[in-house]
Protein backbone atom coordinates (compact mmCIF):
# COMPACT_ATOMS: atom_id res chain seq x y z
CA UNK A 1 0.00 0.00 0.00
CA UNK A 2 2.87 2.31 0.77
CA UNK A 3 5.23 3.29 -2.05
CA UNK A 4 8.50 1.98 -0.61
CA UNK A 5 11.66 1.03 -2.49
CA UNK A 6 12.36 -2.13 -0.48
CA UNK A 7 9.29 -3.36 1.40
CA UNK A 8 9.99 -5.51 4.42
CA UNK A 9 6.46 -6.90 4.62
CA UNK A 10 4.60 -7.62 1.38
CA UNK A 11 1.00 -8.77 1.08
CA UNK A 12 -0.45 -9.75 -2.28
CA UNK A 13 -3.96 -10.91 -3.30
CA UNK A 14 -4.75 -12.01 0.26
CA UNK A 15 -8.15 -13.61 0.81
CA UNK A 16 -9.67 -15.40 3.80
CA UNK A 17 -13.18 -16.79 4.24
CA UNK A 18 -15.00 -18.50 7.08
CA UNK A 19 -18.01 -20.79 7.07
CA UNK A 20 -21.14 -18.86 8.02
CA UNK A 21 -23.95 -20.30 10.18
CA UNK A 22 -26.02 -21.16 7.09
CA UNK A 23 -23.19 -23.29 5.72
CA UNK A 24 -22.07 -20.81 3.12
CA UNK A 25 -18.74 -19.01 2.98
CA UNK A 26 -18.28 -15.48 4.19
CA UNK A 27 -15.33 -13.54 2.76
CA UNK A 28 -13.72 -11.61 5.62
CA UNK A 29 -10.39 -10.41 4.19
CA UNK A 30 -9.74 -9.40 0.59
CA UNK A 31 -6.57 -7.29 0.33
CA UNK A 32 -4.96 -6.77 -3.04
CA UNK A 33 -1.68 -5.23 -1.91
CA UNK A 34 -0.12 -3.91 1.30
CA UNK A 35 3.48 -3.35 2.34
CA UNK A 36 5.62 -1.99 5.14
CA UNK A 37 9.29 -1.06 5.21
CA UNK A 38 11.72 -1.67 8.05
CA UNK A 39 11.12 0.69 10.94
CA UNK A 40 7.72 1.89 9.67
CA UNK A 41 5.25 2.95 12.34
CA UNK A 42 1.84 2.49 10.79
CA UNK A 43 -1.67 2.96 12.13
CA UNK A 44 -4.83 1.43 10.65
CA UNK A 45 -8.30 2.50 11.71
CA UNK A 46 -11.21 0.11 11.42
CA UNK A 47 -14.51 -0.79 13.01
CA UNK A 48 -14.94 -3.78 15.31
CA UNK A 49 -15.94 -6.88 13.35
CA UNK A 50 -14.49 -5.58 10.09
CA UNK A 51 -11.84 -8.29 9.71
CA UNK A 52 -8.75 -6.42 10.87
CA UNK A 53 -7.90 -8.96 13.59
CA UNK A 54 -8.15 -11.72 10.98
CA UNK A 55 -5.76 -9.71 8.81
CA UNK A 56 -3.23 -9.48 11.65
CA UNK A 57 -3.58 -13.22 12.29
CA UNK A 58 -2.80 -13.86 8.62
CA UNK A 59 0.27 -11.64 8.80
CA UNK A 60 1.46 -13.45 11.93
CA UNK A 61 0.87 -16.90 10.48
CA UNK A 62 -1.74 -17.74 13.12
CA UNK A 63 -4.14 -18.32 10.21
CA UNK A 64 -3.38 -19.46 6.69
CA UNK A 65 -4.98 -17.58 3.79
CA UNK A 66 -7.29 -19.18 1.24
CA UNK A 67 -5.39 -17.33 -1.46
CA UNK A 68 -2.48 -14.94 -1.79
CA UNK A 69 0.82 -14.47 -0.01
CA UNK A 70 2.40 -12.84 3.03
CA UNK A 71 6.15 -12.32 2.64
CA UNK A 72 8.10 -11.20 5.71
CA UNK A 73 11.74 -10.30 5.18
CA UNK A 74 11.96 -12.60 2.17
CA UNK A 75 10.12 -15.53 3.77
CA UNK A 76 6.68 -16.46 2.47
CA UNK A 77 4.84 -16.99 5.73
CA UNK A 78 1.77 -18.39 4.03
CA UNK A 79 3.71 -21.37 2.61
CA UNK A 80 5.37 -22.48 5.85
CA UNK A 81 4.08 -25.46 7.81
CA UNK A 82 2.60 -24.89 11.26
CA UNK A 83 5.84 -25.58 13.17
CA UNK A 84 7.83 -23.22 10.94
CA UNK A 85 5.19 -20.50 11.29
CA UNK A 86 5.29 -20.90 15.08
CA UNK A 87 9.07 -20.50 15.07
CA UNK A 88 8.95 -17.45 12.79
CA UNK A 89 6.27 -15.86 14.93
CA UNK A 90 8.29 -16.45 18.10
CA UNK A 91 11.55 -15.11 16.68
CA UNK A 92 10.51 -12.34 14.30
CA UNK A 93 7.02 -11.13 15.26
CA UNK A 94 5.84 -9.43 18.43
CA UNK A 95 2.09 -9.45 19.06
CA UNK A 96 0.20 -7.14 21.43
CA UNK A 97 -3.34 -8.36 22.10
CA UNK A 98 -6.22 -6.22 23.29
CA UNK A 99 -6.85 -8.66 26.15
CA UNK A 100 -3.09 -8.84 26.90
CA UNK A 101 -3.13 -12.69 27.05
CA UNK A 102 -0.67 -12.82 29.93
CA UNK A 103 -0.32 -16.24 31.56
CA UNK A 104 -1.93 -15.92 34.97
CA UNK A 105 0.12 -18.68 36.60
CA UNK A 106 3.43 -16.98 35.79
CA UNK A 107 5.04 -13.86 37.21
CA UNK A 108 5.79 -10.79 35.12
CA UNK A 109 9.40 -11.89 34.70
CA UNK A 110 8.37 -15.45 33.86
CA UNK A 111 5.91 -14.22 31.21
CA UNK A 112 8.75 -12.39 29.45
CA UNK A 113 11.19 -15.28 29.77
CA UNK A 114 8.63 -17.80 28.54
CA UNK A 115 8.16 -15.72 25.38
CA UNK A 116 11.93 -15.77 24.94
CA UNK A 117 12.03 -19.54 25.35
CA UNK A 118 9.78 -20.03 22.32
CA UNK A 119 12.51 -18.44 20.21
CA UNK A 120 15.24 -20.41 21.99
CA UNK A 121 17.02 -17.40 23.44
CA UNK A 122 16.17 -16.90 27.10
CA UNK A 123 17.96 -13.89 28.56
CA UNK A 124 16.96 -13.03 32.12
CA UNK A 125 19.02 -9.85 32.12
CA UNK A 126 17.21 -8.52 29.06
CA UNK A 127 13.85 -9.56 30.51
CA UNK A 128 14.56 -7.55 33.64
CA UNK A 129 15.80 -4.62 31.56
CA UNK A 130 12.59 -4.61 29.55
CA UNK A 131 10.42 -4.63 32.65
CA UNK A 132 12.53 -1.83 34.05
CA UNK A 133 12.06 0.05 30.79
CA UNK A 134 8.28 -0.12 31.15
CA UNK A 135 8.50 0.96 34.79
CA UNK A 136 7.88 -2.41 36.41
CA UNK A 137 11.23 -3.37 37.88
CA UNK A 138 9.48 -3.51 41.28
CA UNK A 139 6.90 -5.98 39.95
CA UNK A 140 9.15 -8.80 38.67
CA UNK A 141 7.70 -11.43 40.99
CA UNK A 142 4.10 -10.20 40.80
CA UNK A 143 1.41 -12.16 38.96
CA UNK A 144 -0.85 -10.48 36.39
CA UNK A 145 -3.83 -10.59 38.75
CA UNK A 146 -1.81 -8.46 41.20
CA UNK A 147 -1.34 -5.70 38.64
CA UNK A 148 -3.54 -2.87 37.44
CA UNK A 149 -4.87 -2.98 33.86
CA UNK A 150 -2.29 -0.39 32.81
CA UNK A 151 0.53 -2.38 34.37
CA UNK A 152 -0.63 -5.57 32.66
CA UNK A 153 -0.54 -3.76 29.34
CA UNK A 154 3.04 -2.65 29.98
CA UNK A 155 4.05 -6.26 30.66
CA UNK A 156 2.37 -7.21 27.37
CA UNK A 157 4.37 -4.52 25.55
CA UNK A 158 7.63 -5.74 27.10
CA UNK A 159 6.78 -9.32 26.14
CA UNK A 160 6.08 -8.32 22.53
CA UNK A 161 9.58 -6.81 22.26
CA UNK A 162 11.34 -9.59 24.17
CA UNK A 163 12.89 -11.25 21.12
CA UNK A 164 13.73 -8.05 19.24
CA UNK A 165 11.10 -8.77 16.59
CA UNK A 166 11.34 -7.36 13.10
CA UNK A 167 7.58 -6.73 13.09
CA UNK A 168 5.22 -5.81 15.93
CA UNK A 169 1.48 -6.26 15.42
CA UNK A 170 -0.80 -4.47 17.88
CA UNK A 171 -4.51 -5.26 17.93
CA UNK A 172 -6.50 -2.56 19.74
CA UNK A 173 -3.70 -2.33 22.34
CA UNK A 174 -5.34 0.60 24.16
CA UNK A 175 -8.91 -0.71 23.99
CA UNK A 176 -9.05 -1.64 27.69
CA UNK A 177 -7.27 1.46 28.97
CA UNK A 178 -8.52 4.85 30.09
CA UNK A 179 -7.41 7.80 27.90
CA UNK A 180 -4.46 8.73 30.13
CA UNK A 181 -3.02 5.23 30.24
CA UNK A 182 -3.81 4.71 26.56
CA UNK A 183 -1.68 7.71 25.63
CA UNK A 184 1.19 6.48 27.80
CA UNK A 185 0.99 2.93 26.44
CA UNK A 186 0.99 4.14 22.84
CA UNK A 187 3.97 6.42 23.41
CA UNK A 188 5.83 3.59 25.13
CA UNK A 189 5.07 1.12 22.33
CA UNK A 190 6.31 3.52 19.67
CA UNK A 191 9.45 4.25 21.70
CA UNK A 192 10.23 0.56 22.20
CA UNK A 193 9.72 -0.20 18.51
CA UNK A 194 11.93 2.72 17.45
CA UNK A 195 14.70 1.62 19.79
CA UNK A 196 14.53 -1.96 18.53
CA UNK A 197 14.20 -0.96 14.88
CA UNK A 198 10.93 -2.89 14.67
CA UNK A 199 8.23 -2.10 12.16
CA UNK A 200 4.86 -1.51 13.85
CA UNK A 201 1.38 -2.09 12.49
CA UNK A 202 -1.27 -1.00 14.98
CA UNK A 203 -4.99 -1.36 14.35
CA UNK A 204 -7.64 0.48 16.32
CA UNK A 205 -11.15 1.86 16.02
CA UNK A 206 -10.03 4.93 17.99
CA UNK A 207 -9.38 7.92 15.74
CA UNK A 208 -7.36 9.59 18.50
CA UNK A 209 -4.97 6.63 18.52
CA UNK A 210 -4.59 6.35 14.75
CA UNK A 211 -4.30 10.12 14.35
CA UNK A 212 -0.98 9.97 16.20
CA UNK A 213 0.65 8.12 13.28
CA UNK A 214 2.15 9.97 10.34
CA UNK A 215 1.43 6.92 8.20
CA UNK A 216 -2.09 5.58 8.48
CA UNK A 217 -5.08 4.45 6.48
CA UNK A 218 -8.66 3.30 6.85
CA UNK A 219 -9.09 -0.47 6.84
CA UNK A 220 -12.25 -0.12 4.72
CA UNK A 221 -10.11 1.36 1.93
CA UNK A 222 -7.79 -1.67 2.03
CA UNK A 223 -10.18 -4.57 2.65
CA UNK A 224 -12.47 -4.98 -0.35
CA UNK A 225 -14.54 -7.64 1.44
CA UNK A 226 -15.60 -5.20 4.17
CA UNK A 227 -16.18 -2.35 1.71
CA UNK A 228 -18.45 -4.55 -0.40
CA UNK A 229 -20.35 -5.79 2.66
CA UNK A 230 -21.01 -2.21 3.71
CA UNK A 231 -22.39 -1.41 0.26
CA UNK A 232 -24.76 -4.40 0.13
Amino acid sequence: MLDKIMPFLEVSHLRKSFVSPDGGKSLVVDVENFSLSEGDLFGMRGESGSGKTTFLHLLAGILRPDEGSVILDGTEVSKLNEAARDHLRASAIGYVFQSFNLLQGFTCLENIMLAMSFAGKVNETRAKELLDRVGLSHRLAHYPRQLSIGQQQRVALARALANRPKLVLADEPTGNLDPGNAHKALALLRELCCDAGSALLLVSHDENVIGGFDENLDWSNLNRAFAEAMND
